[in-house]
């Protein structure tokens, strides 16, 4: 145990507090105690009398019981400074939090052991349901917890989709499908497969006054579908104010009522707390058992009266604060907060702003981060006055407040001119706190700074969060908003930017936030309203480039010039998706065009790439030609082998293409074969490229470009006659593409496995493939892929005929 940062800490506490350290023999006796040594022995060793050891040890206690705001003594010595500074071994009961839950606890097993795998725990406000679900679900031989603390305020809960595919991403490592319907049967088939234990928190913000999950969170009811399955391994508690009543979901009720007399007995004497029972009984009967009522109560008696049970009493009856629910217990002592301690009355509104998530959870860096008004060396002071009246809860480092507190302290944040000035810090904060992202779970920090900003209604400042740039663990330079959504989290992006843009004014920053809208309905599928979306992004970049003073703006210029580029070329490869390689060639001409021998140039060799693509796909081999000898020597360049897997992919399918072709020619054209490049070299070289890419794409997570890669080698197996290895490398490419929902690839992997499965004469999974590639065109909107497929069609039947 590090006994001596304990001490460091009470030093330094004791001389803010009285402008004095701790003498020699003080310290002594502190590390002593710490040991467990007796007085005697402690004496012995400092070479005085036991009577002198005494007398200084209790002089001493006092002290630290007046500094910590809690009696401290020779036997609590220790626990005390574990609750403090987490750095002894703590000597707290392991289920100090669970008193009086005997019965609470055997319930519950009875009812799973009965094959409930859904509970509700009804009660009132801090009557411990949250407390009682979080130990039951440690203790009951789970793989893995998942929890979802549902946010208080309507206004911001957490959609459903959101929340799923945070599970899936974060505490899964799977990643979420494009659709909900698919990510949730993602879900189901982890929960299947292993023992996890959920826990949702706090229901009864999404439930109307008829207990039916509000209109608009109907998501959750297909998530509870799924959670509410008997035959998963797992056990889902909900801890909810109000009944649940969706009658279509296998779930039982629990309710839970407050602690009886002797666990508020047993609470007191653990706080070393001293009352007449009367005195104890007067206050259990008061609040009806409240856990937390019982929590706070015990902390004011340490922390405003000395624990003297009678004081309080005493002046609360003085002064009318006889409380009876937990509400007004906690209304008073805000008020009394105010008046004893008017800097930790400060903090505790201002953590109201802490959005009631799993990032509730603060430090106590992010605590201090509210108290600019305080000096630097008194903020701990201001928060440990919090801790010791419990009206914050803190654990392994981590503090946040009860629903209950909370729901007082964000109402009286509101009305206070502290509003604005405490969620900016917050945002603040969480900004500084990420430099590099890494892992999703930085870039979901990271993003905590948005909500501030859209909760006190500055749109600007939130859209300048969610394009903040930094660097990734892919070596780029992105925008936060980029980061997320090519680690998976995409829901939480689209729902950002939705949220914000009707609400932003004509800007750079309103143009890049339609590009990057722009990319994510391609991603989903909605290919269509992906390139009006771009469409709205060059037409606002080019709007206002045209009424900028770019000798001024230069900076501003250039990005918005890139912008448009950008823009332009992401349109032409929606249009690929579409099949429509005319118009994706003319846009690609437009930024070749614009961009070459210009500080734009990468963008020019994009696009070159890209050409190269439509012309390959339209069979035009000698132009194809020509473009790759333009692009080929990118490959080896190391700027391309980091930040551009899409596109080596893209070099890897043209040279599949060209191999394609040469073979049709070769059987036409004998004088055509010794003029292009063999058929086994453009193989070659297409499988060199889709290697280094899936050496990225595995290393960086990139699921989506290595299942485009695998289509591509898949093709190369079928054009080498290896049939059945280019079977199994479609299905790996379908598999991943159906994990992530992506569907403009997915229907073009089944098109391409409905060709392989028509090589190796199998009409009839032919044909499956070809129907599955049709029913996806058809939802996208794709004539012209709907017409690629009806051709492959007609070869089929005539193949048949034959």
């Amino acid at each position: 145990m590090n006994a001596d940062t304990a001490i460091v800490w009470l030093d330094r506490l004791v001389a803010s507090e009285t402008g004095k350290h701790l003498n020699d023999l003080q310290i002594f006796l502190l590390q002593q105690v710490c040991l467990g040594k007796k007085y005697i022995e402690i004496a012995e060793e400092y070479h005085c009398t036991e009577g002198h050891v005494k007398d200084i040890a209790a002089d001493l206690w006092k002290l630290l019981s007046h500094v910590v705001k809690e009696r401290v003594t020779k036997t609590n010595l220790r626990s005390i400074l574990q609750r403090h500074t987490g750095t002894l071994e703590s000597h707290q009961p392991p289920d100090y939090q669970l008193i009086g839950r005997e019965s609470a606890i055997a319930r519950l097993d009875e009812l799973t052991q009965q094959g409930q795998r859904t509970i509700v725990i009804q009660g009132e406000g801090g009557v411990g349901k949250t407390t009682l679900a979080q130990a039951y679900l440690k203790t009951c031989g789970c793989d893995l917890i998942l929890e979802l603390l549902m946010a208080k305020e309507t206004a911001q809960i957490a959609s459903a989709e959101i929340v799923v595919e945070e599970w899936l991403l974060q505490d899964l490592q799977i990643e979420p499908g494009r659709e909900f319907s698919v990510t949730l049967l993602r879900l189901k088939r982890q929960l299947s497969n292993r023992k996890i234990g959920i826990l949702i928190d706090n229901l009864e913000s999404a439930l109307d006054g008829q207990g039916k999950i509000l209109s608009s969170h109907r998501n959750y009811v297909e998530l509870l579908r799924i959670l509410t399955d008997r035959q998963l391994p797992g056990i889902t508690l909900i801890t909810s104010r109000d009944r649940l009543c969706e009658v279509e979901l296998n779930l039982t009720h629990y309710r839970l009522s407050g602690l009886d007399l002797d666990s508020w007995y047993t609470y007191f004497r653990y706080r070393q707390i001293i009352a007449a029972p009367t005195e104890i009984a007067s206050l259990h009967q008061t609040y009806g058992g409240n856990a937390k009522a019982m929590e706070i109560i015990a902390g004011i008696i340490w922390a405003d009266f000395d624990g003297d049970v009678p004081d309080y009493i005493r002046i609360g009856q003085d002064i009318q604060l006889v409380e009876t629910s937990l509400k007004q217990l906690i209304g008073n002592q805000f008020d009394r907060l105010q008046t004893l301690d008017p800097d930790a009355y400060k903090l505790l509104c201002r953590a109201g702003c802490y959005r009631d998530l799993d990032l509730a959870l603060v430090s106590t860096l992010a605590l201090s981060s509210l108290l600019w008004d305080v000096e630097v060396e008194q903020r701990m002071r201001v928060i440990d006055s919090l801790k010791n009246r419990s009206m914050i809860e803190y654990h392994s480092g981590k503090y946040w407040l009860h629903p209950a507190i909370r729901t007082e302290a964000i109402s009286r944040l509101r009305n206070s001119e502290d509003w604005i000035l405490a969620n900016r810090s917050a945002a603040g904060f969480w900004t500084d706190s990420v430099v590099t992202i890494t892992s999703l779970n930085m870039a979901i920090v990271a993003l905590e700074a948005y909500y501030h900003y859209l909760e006190i209604g500055d749109f600007d400042r939130a859209a300048e969060i969610l394009l903040k740039p930094r660097d990734n663990q892919w070596g780029q330079f992105l925008p936060l908003a980029s980061n997320l959504y090519r680690m998976g989290s995409i829901q939480s992006v689209l729902t950002a930017i939705a949220q914000i843009i009707p609400s932003l004014k004509p800007s750079r920053n309103t143009a890049e936030l339609y590009n990057i809208l722009g990319d994510l309905y391609w991603i989903i599928g909605r290919v269509h309203q992906a390139i009006a979306t771009q469409y709205q992004a060059f037409n606002m970049a080019n709007s206002i480039l045209d009424s900028l003073d770019t000798t001024i703006y230069a900076h501003d210029a250039y990005c918005l010039e890139i912008l448009k580029i950008d823009s332009l070329s992401s349109i032409g490869l929606y249009h690929i998706d579409l099949w429509e390689l005319t118009e994706a060639s003319n846009l690609f001409d437009r930024v070749i065009q614009t961009a070459s021998n210009t500080s734009h140039d990468r963008w020019a060799q994009k696009a070159t790439i890209c050409q190269a693509l439509v012309q390959s796909y339209l069979g035009n081999i000698e132009l194809t030609s020509q473009l790759l000898e333009q692009i080929e020597p990118l490959i080896n360049d190391p700027q391309w082998a980091g930040s551009s897997a899409y596109f080596l992919q893209a070099i890897g399918q043209i040279y599949t293409n060209m191999s394609n072709l040469v073979s049709n020619s070769l059987q036409q054209n004998l004088l055509l074969r010794q003029r292009l490049c063999q058929r086994e070299q453009y193989e070659h070289r297409a499988t060199i490229v889709y290697q280094q890419t899936l050496v990225f794409c595995q290393t960086g997570n990139y699921l989506q470009i290595q299942a485009k890669t695998l289509n591509g080698i898949a093709q190369i197996h079928r054009s080498q006659g290896d049939l059945e290895l280019a079977q199994a490398t479609h299905l790996q490419s379908i598999d991943i593409l159906i994990q992530i929902g992506a569907k403009c690839d997915l229907a073009e992997a089944y098109y391409q496995a409905g060709l392989t499965w028509k090589v190796a004469n199998n009409p009839t999974q032919s044909q499956i493939y070809q129907d599955l590639a049709h029913q996806l065109f058809t939802e996208i909107a794709a004539p012209e892929q709907l017409a690629k497929v009806a051709k492959m069609r007609i070869a089929n039947l005539e193949t048949t005929i034959q």
